[in-house]
């Protein structure tokens, strides 16, 4: 992934946004941001408020409860269970926290609509993505996407239920399942971004980042089975 650094673990998307849009993610060297398992709660309140700090946020992050539902939050919102979060307000923040699932960032052209969204692949497969883009009023012609860091197609590995669900989504899913012994290879984000085009989407980056092969910069819970976390943030001014 092209990224522009930032100080303290903290880098930038080469993702083209409107002027008023703003994108960041953290990696590892930034610490863990998942307040609710793993980690000290006041250190990770902490790095919380360092990270707003550190990237001039307009407010502090609303955290969802992700749950890999298709549930998606409309700013202004408190955290509750949801694996998505929208708005077209101005001084406003979308966020979310993966360890190896798909941290999906989307604005319109215009600026004036953001979305952060979380998406396993069982919160993928029952459309939360799809929900999120349908927020929008712009016309999704005038989105643009960016998938963040995730598992990548060459290590995740799945069953028949995985790949099943996904055929039975759309039918064209089948060529991102590669045969492996008695299971398959998925490839969550060319899902991802197969899902967007069909909702209209044509621009469309991918990072491009394994988050398992590439466990130095990002956290992973299939490699380490640990709760860590890191933060995809998308705001506007």
């Amino acid at each position: 992934m092209n990224v522009s650094s930032q100080p303290d673990g903290i880098i930038v998307p080469d993702w083209e946004l409107p002027p008023n849009v703003h994108a960041a993610v953290t990696t590892r060297a930034f610490g863990n941001l998942a307040v609710h398992v793993g980690d000290d709660p006041a250190a990770v309140l902490l790095r919380r408020r360092v990270l707003q700090r550190s990237l001039a946020l307009p407010t502090a992050v609303t955290w969802l409860q992700q749950q890999h539902t298709h549930r998606v939050l409309h700013w202004p919102f408190q955290s509750a269970i949801a694996d998505a979060a929208y708005s077209d307000s101005p001084e406003s923040v979308c966020a979310v926290l993966t360890a190896d699932c798909l941290p999906i960032l989307c604005c319109s052209d215009d600026g004036r609509e953001i979305a952060a969204v979380h998406a396993g692949w069982r919160g993928l497969a029952d459309g939360v993505l799809k929900s999120a883009l349908a927020s929008f009023k712009t016309p999704a012609t005038q989105i643009r996407v960016w998938i963040g860091p995730s598992i990548g197609a060459s290590v995740f590995e799945v069953g028949d239920d995985v790949r099943d669900a996904f055929v039975a989504r759309h039918p064209s899913n089948v060529e991102y399942f590669l045969a492996h012994s008695s299971k398959w290879l998925a490839d969550l984000a060319s899902i991802a971004a197969d899902e967007c085009l069909r909702a209209g989407v044509k621009n469309i980056t991918k990072s491009d980042e394994c988050t398992v092969r590439n466990n130095t910069r990002w956290y992973s819970w299939r490699k380490e089975k640990a709760a860590a976390r890191f933060a995809s943030i998308i705001w506007r001014n």
